[in-house]
């Protein structure tokens, strides 16, 4: 069916899940329904974050996230009349981003260039590769009908594809370092990898820390501390990214820090909505209007996404987009040849755009005509409609316009 808003969360908005959780604090860690109260111009000590909060999210300090410039946001009716000119195929593909690789760089040319894809997710490089990385990023961008944007996970110590040309610390590392420090490296790193090519860095992670136990991604991959301190942090790397012009995308929401399992392994399951609301979504609530987009995880939380992944629930995309402020922001999924999604690709895809994804990324290169396929034919079977399309080719091509591609009829 087409994209709708689900009738039981157009009545139970965010005041009421948030009347429906145990209040614990005063302080900003807990959701309130107002605006947010805009923050100092830097953090309130030298230390962004301490070590992990174990005693829960409460906290009676004042909220020190500094709100982020968002991008300009465009003129959408202007992008609308240009997109919609185009072929319908070649909308849909704008929505598509495969995963690229060094080693099969002829296929990831004419990916692009028979596809007509409006993104690429590049993965790890050689270090022969990455000493020519701009001038080859800059020929496959060249191959785009519609331009080009090319992401890459970028969060530091054991998730960074581009290692080569730099190594930053973990985002566990960076959270004992002060904002200025902080700072400076991402912004040094941000010039770096834009320098070479890239418009989308995929991170940071902003998942929260359980109150016990670890998280169950590892690796150094979260920040150290409470919901707000994360929130802190997350604004931070998402003012560096964007100080040379990157994007970045927020990860995983709607919190993968107290879920059950890793999802590149099987579908985990996160504390209830009301649990997420007073503590894993507080980043969230706090970046939106940053100009970031957002990643959904394959996560299914109680009272919400019905025992699917919360990529493939208009639920949980409707409360990112309407009740947490995110609403015409870039959403894309986490890669759906993960282990958390029992479905084929091509089927995912679908399942995800009907849910309100702007963009689906997979890292099996050769699925993408099917990919497209299916969800050209869903349109044809009435399971997708032209304009659920053109919604998210506008967000893409904003963002391609932003990076310098103007849209051209």
């Amino acid at each position: 069916m087409p994209r709708s808003t689900p009738a039981r969360l157009v009545m139970l908005t965010l005041p009421m899940l948030l009347a429906a959780c145990t209040a614990t604090s005063s302080g900003p860690a807990t959701l309130d329904t107002g605006a947010i109260t805009p923050a100092s111009s830097t953090p309130a000590s030298s230390t962004v974050a301490t070590e992990p909060a174990t005693t829960g999210p409460a906290t009676s300090q004042p909220a020190t996230t500094q709100p982020v410039t968002t991008q300009p946001a465009g003129d959408s009716a202007a992008l609308l009349a240009c997109v919609t000119q185009w072929p319908l195929r070649d909308r849909i593909a704008l929505l598509v981003w495969p995963s690229v690789y060094s080693d099969q760089w002829s296929l990831a040319e004419s990916i692009v260039r028979e596809q007509r894809v409006g993104g690429v997710v590049l993965m790890t490089p050689s270090d022969a590769f990455a000493e020519q990385l701009g001038d080859r990023l800059t020929e496959l961008t060249a191959l785009g009908a519609h331009g080009l944007a090319v992401a890459t996970d970028e969060e530091g110590g054991a998730v960074q594809r581009l290692r080569a040309l730099e190594e930053i610390p973990s985002q566990q590392d960076m959270s004992a370092r002060a904002a200025a420090e902080v700072t400076s490296v991402i912004e040094r790193h941000a010039r770096l990898i834009a320098d070479a090519g890239i418009d989308v860095v995929l991170g940071p992670v902003v998942d929260v820390r359980p109150t016990e136990g670890d998280d169950p991604l590892g690796q150094g991959r979260l920040f150290a501390g409470d919901p707000q301190q994360v929130a802190d942090l997350g604004a931070l790397y998402v003012r560096a990214w964007q100080s040379a012009g990157l994007v970045p995308i927020l990860k995983h929401f709607p919190g993968h820090g107290s879920a059950s399992a890793d999802t590149h392994q099987s579908l985990a399951v996160t504390p209830p909505l009301a649990a997420l609301l007073e503590r894993d979504l507080v980043p969230y609530r706090q970046l939106a209007g940053s100009g970031a987009g957002v990643m959904v995880g394959h996560l299914d939380v109680p009272g919400l996404t019905d025992g699917q992944p919360a990529g493939f629930s208009a639920a949980a995309v409707s409360l990112l987009r309407n009740e947490l402020g995110w609403g015409d922001a870039l959403v894309m999924t986490d890669a759906l040849g993960m282990g958390a999604v029992d479905i084929s690709v091509p089927a995912a895809a679908v399942r995800s755009l009907q849910a309100g994804v702007d963009v689906v990324i997979f890292t099996s290169t050769a699925d993408t005509a099917d990919v497209i396929a299916a969800i050209e034919q869903a349109v044809a079977d009435r399971a997708l409609t032209e304009a659920d399309i053109d919604d998210s080719a506008v967000r893409v091509a904003r963002l391609l316009a932003a990076r310098g591609t103007p849209c051209v009829p």
